[in-house]
């Protein structure tokens, strides 16, 4: 993996117990589709700046080609972009960290969907609530 996983993130990630499954397609640097075939892959944990998911295709380590993820969070549809940082082999597949492109695009809109699947899959967790309500305020000033 291209991050140490024991250094503590400058941001709190949302593990996904159920998953959420999102269709991925390989974008060029200027954001065009580089190939008309998609495939699904599995949000593993997000967060308002980047995301963890799952796919059996290798997808390229470069900041020459980005991610584009349509998906569903809290019954909202949402298009996400961004760059793999890392990748990492894992039993038969490959797991990836995307950072978002442009990072602050959606953050507010994103905070509060995270804030909302996390209600749905945590409802008795109050400290984690609180601080994404807390992230969620920062993100809009």
């Amino acid at each position: 993996m291209g991050a140490d996983p024991f250094i503590p993130r400058s941001n709190i990630r949302i593990h996904l117990h159920e998953g959420i499954t999102a269709i991925a397609g390989l974008l060029d640097e200027q954001g065009l589709l580089l190939t008309a075939s998609t495939c699904p892959v599995l949000i593993l944990n997000m967060s308002r700046h980047g995301l963890c998911f799952l796919s059996g295709l290798r997808f390229p380590v470069h900041k020459g080609y980005m991610l584009d993820f349509r998906m569903k969070i809290s019954g909202v549809a949402i298009n996400l972009r961004g760059h793999v940082v890392w990748r990492n082999a894992r039993d038969n597949q490959y797991e990836y960290g995307i950072v978002f492109h442009p990072p602050n695009r959606l953050q507010a809109v994103l905070v509060r969907m995270l804030n909302q699947e996390l209600l749905r899959q945590s409802p008795q967790q109050y400290k984690i609530h609180a601080l994404y309500r807390a992230l969620s305020y920062k993100a809009i000033q």
